[in-house]
């Protein structure tokens, strides 16, 4: 009986097999290492414009700031101009408030009424004091100051009183004499807050009586 040895024919074909493996996991290593590769350049080239995208931002960021301080200068110029104009235009006030105020005590002083003195009382009030002839010339000379408004044509005064639901007023203007239908809007009333503190009747003469009063008002320098 003829035996055949096998050994030899099982150790080729496990030496071909531990070759395949070895080929195999070396491919496997091969590939992991080209898809690692790629994956890693992938990311690198996204970090990089991440990073550009962030730097891009940075420079807005940056020039933002800039034009957000160059607006803030101009909004603290525009505010000190603004406290400028304030003061000038409260020296303004100041100093054609007085003349005003004079033109229009002038104005409505009646016949029969004659003023003593004026000046300065508290809380930015003028007290006047005066005499008339009587109560009703008294009374006229104040409803005369409650009279007195001051428009965009002058001074003047008002003739009629403003109707509920009227949208003007009915103004005489001075030294004109003209008689215009100013709007309600235009229309400022100059002397305001008119209060008669004291009112004595007194003998002046021989069957003449004088009614001496004071006052107190404020005049509207704002118009």
């Amino acid at each position: 009986m003829i035996r055949i040895n096998l050994l030899p024919v099982k150790a080729v074909k496990k030496q071909q097999l531990g070759k395949n493996q070895l080929i195999l996991f070396a491919l496997l290593v091969i590939g992991a290492g080209v898809g690692n590769f790629f994956w890693y350049s992938d990311r690198d080239r996204a970090a990089t414009q991440l990073r550009a995208s962030v730097d891009a931002i940075k420079k807005d960021i940056t020039e933002l700031d800039k034009i957000i301080g160059e607006v803030k200068n101009i909004a603290a110029e525009k505010a000190k101009l603004q406290d400028k104009l304030k003061v000038l235009d409260t020296l303004k006030k100041g100093r054609t408030g007085p003349v005003k105020m004079l033109d229009a005590m002038a104005t409505c002083i009646p016949k029969n009424v004659w003023l003593k003195s004026m000046g300065d009382g508290t809380s930015g009030e003028m007290s006047i004091e005066g005499s008339a002839v009587s109560n009703d010339d008294l009374a006229e000379y104040m409803k005369a100051l409650a009279n007195v408004v001051w428009t965009p044509d002058g001074m003047g005064r008002l003739v009629e009183a403003t109707r509920p639901g009227a949208t003007t007023s009915r103004v005489e203007l001075t030294p004109s004499g003209q008689i215009r239908d100013v709007p309600v809007d235009q229309v400022g009333v100059f002397f305001k807050d008119i209060n008669l503190k004291t009112s004595t009747l007194r003998t002046a003469g021989p069957e003449l009586k004088v009614v001496d009063f004071s006052l107190t008002l404020k005049a509207n320098y704002a118009i």
